[in-house]
């Protein structure tokens, strides 16, 4: 049986050169002889169209700004993490109190938000942002820790990501009806359908054949599946942020 991998951990890049190998395996093997032709031209096509649109969301101008727009955002609220944390070690008590109550409000989001998907990195900045500009203590502490400043950089990068993120979804959705996570979702589905046909065929007609191709296959989701708990472990880049779904 060939083992499984969750396909949507995969990102863009990952989904589209692992379905490049599987179906180069697959075709090395002789899908006719196989009795999964239909099947193997089935996702083939798929994974073509999902091909061409990923090239073009790439080829946009808006995705390199998106990125740099990104990068700006990551070093505003790294930036005022950092000095919130250092402030908690100040020699005054009245900063000590408000770098706590400021860190405080920022652990309620979680650790990492630079790290975050782009969609959630916006909606959970916006959300930082609007408690320390409403919240009359959080604001005494940001003025406090003469951090304004810091927080406007905050903002103005996160609406400037906004608005290019929305522009470039309008642009990729007037220049194809097709999203590139819907027609990801279908490839996906065609995958299986595939992989559905091979063990089965592998268990109503047993040869040496599907017992290659079933091995050859298992060893390529191995590597997939070991590059994907290597990565668990560390933290994403910018540019590898900017190639998962959105």
């Amino acid at each position: 049986m060939i083992n499984a991998i969750d396909l949507r951990t995969l990102r863009n890049v990952e989904f589209l050169r692992f379905g490049a190998d599987f179906y180069g395996l697959v075709n090395a093997n002789d899908p006719v002889v196989l009795n999964i032709e239909p099947q193997h031209v089935a996702f083939k096509i798929k994974l073509d169209e999902t091909s061409q649109l990923f090239k073009l969301e790439q080829s946009s101008p808006l995705t390199q700004e998106l990125v740099l727009d990104d990068e700006r955002r990551d070093k505003a609220i790294n930036g005022i993490s950092g000095m919130i944390e250092s402030y908690c070690y100040h020699f005054d008590s009245a900063t000590v109190k408000a770098a706590n109550l400021l860190l405080a409000s920022l652990n309620l989001y979680g650790k990492g938000v630079a790290k975050m998907n782009l969609p959630s990195e916006s909606g959970t900045i916006d959300a930082i942002v609007k408690d320390w500009e409403t919240k009359p203590e959080l604001t005494a502490a940001i003025t406090l820790l003469g951090l304004t400043a810091w927080v406007a950089e905050l903002k103005a990068a996160n609406q400037l990501f906004e608005q290019k993120y929305l522009e470039r979804t309008e642009e990729y959705g007037a220049a194809n009806p097709d999203t590139l996570k819907s027609k990801r979702e279908e490839t996906v589905l065609a995958y299986y359908e595939l992989r559905k046909f091979i063990d089965a065929n592998s268990v109503l007609n047993p040869s040496a054949a599907y017992e290659k191709l079933i091995n050859a296959l298992n060893a390529l989701i191995d590597q997939y599946i070991t590059l994907l708990n290597t990565r668990a472990a560390e933290p994403e880049t910018e540019t590898e942020k900017a190639t998962v779904i959105k």
